[in-house]
């Protein structure tokens, strides 16, 4: 016993140092990788079933849209960001049902947020009251997201708000839903957020032909009709969903209508985490 207290009093101060090395040159690289990163980054996060989707720009401006259920996005977050970023520029909740916001307080307790867009909804979660107590106390600014409204990402990159038009009063918050489109370049995302039939309609008058789709309400049957996916012809669509969800989804009628549109379907159920880069002209799945 005594020997072995020696070999540690040894060896220790080596390790440490050892350790310590390592990690200062994984985080110089990190840094070196994250400024030298010359294409936009769009991670949609597997958080079960919800949503959670990081954006950032080849500037290095960063938006959250949506949380997911529960905590699990920090450790996504930690997938995608550096361990020494603990800052967002905006968060995007695109609605305030539970398995949109909830990620968000625990993102707003660990992260510095500037700007935070909603539609100015209201719920009676316990966790979307929290979401707003932790906008309050932080002094973060709240926008109220509507159709017109353009995020400017820097280096080319920006976010415009397609919904919602205007405040509907009402008890169903999927009438004021924020859903977006962001443009790099020659390249083209559509985030539909938990958007049903009566707001793809709506955006039909737009430019929103996409290279890629983030299909709306996690592969609903309400959601992904045959005129949105015509006009959009994506590529790539992407389904948010958890694994033997008790809803059901995705659709299987949705399933086949997204497999017919795009040359490619993934979900987060099955594929786990999906990340896509584009360099302005081309995307580039992860």
């Amino acid at each position: 016993m005594h020997s072995k207290k020696k070999f540690l009093e040894k060896y220790q101060p080596r390790y440490i140092f050892l350790a310590g090395l390592i990690l200062v040159a994984t985080a110089i690289w990190s840094a070196v990788f994250h400024l030298e990163n010359d294409r936009l980054v769009v991670a949609f996060l597997d958080v079960g079933q919800g949503d959670a989707i990081f954006i950032e720009a080849p500037g290095g401006n960063q938006i959250l849209i949506d949380g997911g259920p529960n905590k699990s996005v920090l450790s996504e977050l930690s997938r995608v960001m550096p361990f020494y970023d603990r800052s967002i520029d905006a968060l995007i909740l695109t609605h305030p049902h539970q398995d949109h916001v909830a990620g968000l307080v625990e993102v707003l307790k660990r992260y510095n947020v500037d700007f935070v867009f909603d539609s100015g909804d209201d719920a009676s979660l316990a966790e979307f009251a929290e979401f707003k107590k932790l906008i309050s106390e932080k002094n973060i600014q709240e926008i109220f997201a509507r159709r017109g409204m353009r995020i400017n990402l820097g280096a080319g990159a920006r976010f415009d708000i397609l919904l919602p038009d205007e405040f509907i009063k009402g008890p169903n918050p999927h009438k004021n839903m924020v859903v977006g489109r962001l443009t790099y370049g020659n390249t083209c995302f559509l985030f539909m957020g938990d958007a049903e039939r009566e707001h793809e309609f709506k955006i039909l008058r737009d430019d929103i032909d996409c290279e890629v789709l983030k299909a709306g309400h996690h592969g609903s049957k309400t959601s992904s009709s045959e005129a949105l996916l015509k006009a959009v012809s994506p590529e790539i669509s992407v389904v948010q969903v958890g694994e033997k969800n008790r809803y059901g989804h995705p659709y299987k009628a949705v399933l086949e209508r997204l497999t017919a549109s795009a040359a490619k379907v993934f979900r987060t159920d099955t594929d786990g985490a999906i990340i896509i880069e584009s360099d302005g002209r081309n995307i580039f799945v992860k």
